[in-house]
């Protein structure tokens, strides 16, 4: 049957290091990319994945591309980057040695970033010498407290003897049929590029998988952020020529007139450059993960993916109040935050593609490093005004006066005390209404009766000031 009439499906390959994912690739896939099985020299050389591989294979009238992600925790913002292009998760768990950091970060992420549909393989049943239906059930266990639930498909499969591979494609083939496949088939042609290289008599190939829109053979593109104008030469979709390709294909374009070391991974090929702003300064709207446990001060430094790219950034927090923004500080309790993220170099953002992955990279793979995912309020230019309280404190000095509390501490001299009259105070006060001698003394007021305030008591007047960010 013609491949190009099968329909494409991106399921991603995620787990902890030597669970297997790109053992079961192989035993699964029948069509290897030019960025397949750990095809990066180093991968070789270290005996583990380092880059996004691709692989495919056909199942029923689907087309089935596999991103095989790395499982090493070092390498997680690459894993990352490939969640803006697959449909589906597959999460890899050794049946040995069960649920690992590294599954939780990818469940984080997974989960964070919306992809709602996993299927579960429990690999190296050939190793495994207890009960699996009795594993199973503790995996479920495991399951039952994240969003997924403890209904979750699981299969348990041996990649080194090739076991339990057709029950695994019978369960990946349900689930299709029964999932909302995602396609803006009539929207801008919009390419994220993984991969890049020159092949002899043709010249430069990019290789992505389209998540937008359709290309055809001949079209005019532009790669963004570099603005490099060219024109499509040829299209190929597993090793086939064709004349056109749509959403959901993984594709090599042959590019007219561009030299790969101007390229790297995080540009896009398009059709229409309105798509994007190039920015460094993001309004962002965070749900925070329960399972990151550290708090987040004003200025924390993190890591955020922006389609295939991770970059830092600083990390300001805010609440707002009258149209302020106020400095916050965020304890592990805050579910949800707005901030100002600063990055430390300008990126290509699409507007379309509003959710973005937050992390903490600095911190020790041993602990959760994802924050949450991001929701894009807006791209700013300039970093917006931010702001917070500073606070003065002063004391009840007499509480006679008719026209309210004589409070001193909150100025140092009439001048002062003029700059800060019908300011409202902290509870129980209500403002400043007066002056009081020439020492900085105020007259306060308050709902409370004189009798129910005493002398010294505590008078906290907040006053608002500007602050001053720098671009990293």
């Amino acid at each position: 049957m013609d491949i190009l009439n099968k329909i494409p499906v991106n399921l991603g390959l995620f787990g902890h290091i030597d669970s297997g994912k790109t053992a079961i690739a192989e035993v699964i896939s029948e069509i290897i990319s030019t960025a397949g099985i750990d095809a990066h020299p180093q991968s070789k050389h270290r005996g583990i994945t380092i880059d996004l591989g691709f692989t495919s294979f056909i199942l029923n009238e689907y087309i089935i591309n596999l991103v095989d992600a790395p499982g090493h925790a070092d390498l997680i913002k690459i894993s990352a980057s490939s969640m803006e292009i697959i449909d589906l998760a597959l999460v890899v768990i050794d049946i040995n040695k069960g649920p690992q950091i590294q599954t939780g970060e990818h469940l984080i992420m997974i989960q964070s970033l919306g992809i709602k549909n996993i299927i579960i393989i429990l690999n190296k049943i050939d190793l495994f010498h207890g009960d699996l239906e009795n594993q199973i059930l503790k995996t479920r266990k495991f399951f039952e407290s994240t969003i997924f639930g403890a209904n979750i498909p699981i299969f348990a499969v041996s990649a080194k003897k090739k076991t339990g591979f057709d029950l695994l494609k019978d369960g990946i083939y349900k689930i299709i049929n029964a999932i909302d496949l995602q396609r803006k088939f009539h929207s801008s042609f919009i390419l994220p590029i993984d991969h890049y290289f020159n092949l002899k008599g043709k010249g430069t190939i990019i290789t992505g998988t389209i998540v937008s829109g359709k290309i055809s053979k001949n079209q005019e593109i532009i790669i963004l952020p570099l603005n490099l104008k060219s024109r499509i030469k040829n299209i190929e979709i597993y090793s086939e020529n064709t004349e056109f390709a749509t959403t959901g294909y993984r594709v090599g374009l042959n590019l007219k007139n561009i030299d790969i070391k101007d390229l790297y991974r995080g540009c896009y090929v398009t059709d229409h450059s309105e798509e994007f702003e190039f920015s460094d300064i993001i309004e962002i709207g965070v749900n925070k993960s329960d399972l990151f446990k550290k708090d987040i001060t004003f200025g924390t430094q993190i890591h955020i993916t922006i389609g295939m790219i991770t970059v830092s950034g600083k990390l300001y927090p805010y609440y707002d109040k009258e149209g302020n923004k106020i400095k916050k500080d965020i304890s592990k309790e805050d579910p949800y935050f707005k901030a100002i993220l600063v990055l430390n170099e300008r990126v290509l953002i699409r507007k379309e593609k509003t959710v973005f992955l937050l992390s903490r990279l600095d911190l020790p793979p041993t602990t959760l490093r994802i924050i949450g995912a991001s929701n894009l309020i807006t791209i700013h230019q300039e970093i917006p005004s931010l702001y917070k309280y500073k606070t003065k404190k002063g004391r009840i000095s007499k509480d006679d006066h008719p026209q309210g509390f004589i409070c001193k501490g909150l100025a140092q001299s009439l001048e002062g005390a003029r700059k800060i009259l019908n300011r409202s105070l902290e509870p129980p006060f209500d403002k400043i209404i007066n002056t009081f001698g020439t020492k900085g003394s105020v007259i306060i007021s308050s709902k409370k009766k004189k009798n129910e305030i005493n002398i010294s008591d505590p008078v906290i007047l907040k006053e608002l000031r500007i602050l001053k960010l720098k671009k990293i």
